[in-house]
């Protein structure tokens, strides 16, 4: 009695499959063991109560206990010990596969996880203790009643396997048409239980030809322990960060994609109903024609993640023998043709040829005004979080930052192709192969789904406004006015703008800017950020004289801002709220309040004021901004990473050394915020890439308790179905979430 999947599996070892080789505890050993503790068991499973989260807890507690504490047979452990040393390994994973009287419409796979142990046959035998009594913990008690089955309906199985070292790991998924390929470094733990974003492929399952592929954030992986405690004999996994070269590459080329689909071919000609499967890579030998050897750990004929792809028709693609002039790190997507137009940090030109890409070191604050003329952007340095990769994804601007000595190598009016969305520059006559169509995918499984919590998008042109509109969120949670007003402030000076014959323009430009997104959007809250300007010549510009201190110095350029607000206001909109940015202290915020108070702000129901947590001090002094009056709070995970950990934006080599905004102070940092705006019920919102570039955080944002999370349009929907299954997972985990123990 091992269950269909497990049968399958002993099926294709014994037609020389590339299958991990194993043993079966069956659940005749796992019946067998229960019925010896059967009616302390019984006693507690019939006072059971799923609506009483205590009483559901206790009784879980008590049922795993019973199990840890029972007498093991003897004779078992020696005849399991004896097929162990058949595996010839120091280290062991043994995987739980439970079977169903019928198959569940919503399985639940990650209530029932592996268990790792060295092989000691004390650790043996309380790793086995352990696989069993995930059947008895309360969440799947409560699993198990929501389907209607008893225990004892439910058949539970063990695979023993040695827990080796792998290179990479991922899953394969097929459909008729598609197949869908995840990877990433070292086991397959960190894909399963949603630790990283793996690298994506698509491809065409008829002619296996690759059709997109997407660069994961694997900056996380799992290894065997080098040397198992001899006192910690369970849990033989240790995390690690993946180096540099390895979180900039993707884990498989097209060969070891060809390679990898053929060896699914041998399992297919066999079990042809498989759909989805578990792979492992060992690491690879340096002979230079040594074949990769990849192995198959789990399969299933059912697909976990892929059965609500769709395909649809969008841009081509680019042949992957195709060489790249030069390389770099795509930060918004899209394939674009143009002529390179090299523009120094000297010189600014009033307008740009047509059909530009501009070339350039940096993308400075000035430069921001020429970004509408270009259909391209290539920098030597810069990052995905930097102010010119922001505004590029908002109007939709293919770019590529990093690019080593892009100004020397490319020269002004040669005609290139630029692939936002690999990070790669051709030349222009590779154009000629792309193919006339391709595919890309859309999760459609999550539509429609409601969200608890708010989803807002981060916008700050205006010609992205009609885009924005028809996707699913509650509001523009970040309205950036130094990138909103760039054209206006470039065109003369600060101190221009202080002088009286400028500043009735520039409330009149604002107005006009502010009404479009408020009357857009209406009802739905829009949050204007204040400017955040500084010196152009500013050598470190996040220490500069900027946010609200250089309001305290004048505050001519707030005060223009406050009128704007005011108008608007006074035209009957009532959902516009104001963020004041960079805020380095309480005397700070009570100024620019003081000035709110002046300009009759205050008076209005509707108005609110947040304030940006991006300074550090933030964290300590909350309570005390609250008592000032604070009604919100906008984490800015860009400036809080660099000034929490000491990096700076616009070098990744920190990034890919885990100093981001997923290291844990960073984590810690957040949840402090988080938890401080809940207890004193303001309204909390972050606003940075942190849950773009890393998805996982969002599910420790909703269990924080966040209010809403605010990402740029292209990130909506990866977003949204991101907090659509964060939120189940913790309604799942609801009923023992006051439960300690489980």
């Amino acid at each position: 009695m091992v269950g269909d999947q497990l049968f399958i599996l002993s099926q294709l070892l014994q037609h020389s499959c590339p299958i991990l080789p194993g043993f079966v505890l069956g659940n005749n050993l796992f019946k067998e063991f229960i019925s010896s503790l059967e009616n302390n068991l019984s006693n507690c499973l019939d006072i059971l109560d799923v609506d009483d989260y205590q009483a559901l807890g206790t009784v879980a507690k008590h049922s795993r206990w019973l199990i840890t504490q029972a007498i093991f047979s003897p004779q078992w452990q020696q005849e399991i010990l004896q097929a162990v040393q058949q595996l010839n390994c120091d280290r062991l994973i043994l995987q739980p596969y439970l079977t169903f009287p019928f198959r569940p419409q919503q399985q639940s796979k990650s209530l029932w996880q592996p268990v790792t142990c060295t092989t000691d046959p004390q650790a043996i035998t309380t790793a086995i203790k352990q696989v069993w009594s995930q059947l008895f913990s309360a969440s799947s008690l409560l699993y198990c009643y929501k389907l209607g089955l008893s225990i004892d309906q439910i058949g539970l199985a063990v695979l023993v396997r040695p827990l080796a070292a792998v290179y990479a790991s991922g899953t394969i998924e097929l459909t008729s048409e598609i197949v869908r390929i995840q990877a990433t470094w070292g086991l397959p733990t960190s894909i399963l239980q949603g630790d990283v974003e793996a690298d994506h492929y698509h491809l065409d399952r008829n002619s296996q030809q690759i059709i997109s592929r997407h660069l994961g954030h694997k900056n996380y992986a799992y290894r065997p322990l080098s040397h198992p405690l001899i006192n910690s004999s369970i849990d033989c996994l240790e995390s690690y960060i993946p180096q540099e070269a390895e979180s900039e590459t993707y884990v498989l080329d097209p060969k070891a994609i060809a390679l990898l689909l053929e060896s699914t071919q041998t399992i297919l000609q066999q079990q042809p109903q498989i759909r989805y499967f578990v792979w492992t890579l060992p690491k690879p030998s340096h002979h230079p024609h040594s074949l990769l050897n990849f192995y198959f750990t789990q399969i299933d004929e059912h697909l976990i993640c892929a059965s609500n792809l769709t395909v649809k028709t969008t841009q081509a693609s680019l042949p992957s023998s195709v060489a790249p002039l030069l390389t770099g790190v795509g930060v918004s997507p899209g394939k674009v043709m143009g002529f390179v137009v090299i523009l120094d940090e000297h010189t600014l030109p009033h307008s740009l040829p047509p059909n530009s890409i501009l070339v350039t070191k940096s993308i400075l604050p000035k430069h921001l005004p020429l970004l509408e003329q270009v259909k391209g952007i290539i920098t030597e340095t810069g990052g995905i979080t930097s102010h010119g990769a922001i505004v590029a994804r908002e109007l939709n601007i293919p770019a590529v930052v990093q690019v080593a000595d892009a100004t020397h190598i490319l020269q002004t009016d040669v005609k290139v192709l630029l692939d936002g969305d690999e990070g790669k520059i051709y030349p222009a006559n590779i154009g000629k192969k792309l193919s006339s169509l391709d595919f890309s995918f859309q999760d459609v499984s999550n539509s429609n789904y409601p969200l608890a919590t708010k989803l807002m998008v981060n916008l700050s042109q205006p010609a992205g406004i009609a885009k924005a509109l028809n996707l699913p969120v509650d509001g523009v949670g970040l309205l950036r006015s130094d990138l909103l007003l760039s054209n206006l402030l470039a065109s003369q000076s600060t101190a221009q703008w202080l002088k009286k014959p400028s500043r009735q323009r520039f409330i009149d430009t604002l107005t006009g800017y502010l009404r479009d997104f408020v009357s857009a959007f209406a009802p739905r809250p829009v949050f204007y950020r204040s400017l955040d300007w500084y010196a152009q010549d500013q050598v470190n510009q996040v220490f500069s004289n900027r946010g609200t201190y250089n309001y305290l110095q004048d505050p001519t350029l707030f005060d223009l801002e406050l009128e704007a607000l005011r108008v608007i206001i006074n035209e009957g909109y009532s959902n516009l709220k104001l963020i004041l940015p960079f805020i380095r202290s309480v005397e700070e915020f009570k100024f620019c309040y003081r000035r709110l108070e002046t300009f009759g702000l205050t008076t209005y129901n509707s108005f609110q004021v947040w304030i940006m947590a991006e300074v550090p001090s933030v964290i300590f002094l909350l309570p005390e901004y609250i008592k000032a009056g604070v009604q919100g709070i906008a984490i800015g995970t860009n400036d809080l990473t660099q000034l929490l950990l000491g990096v700076s934006r616009e070098q990744t080599e920190f990034s890919d050394r885990g100093l981001n905004a997923n290291h844990p102070a960073m984590q810690s940092a957040i949840a402090q915020l988080v938890t401080t705006a809940t207890a004193n019920n303001i309204e909390c919102c972050i606003c940075g890439q942190a849950p773009v570039i890393y998805p996982s955080l969002i599910d420790k944002l909703i269990s924080w308790g966040i209010g809403s999370i605010s990402v740029e349009p292209e990130a909506i929907e990866q977003t949204y179905l991101a907090i659509a299954r964060a939120e189940r997972r913790l309604l799942l985990q609801a009923a023992v979430g006051k439960v300690n123990s489980d």
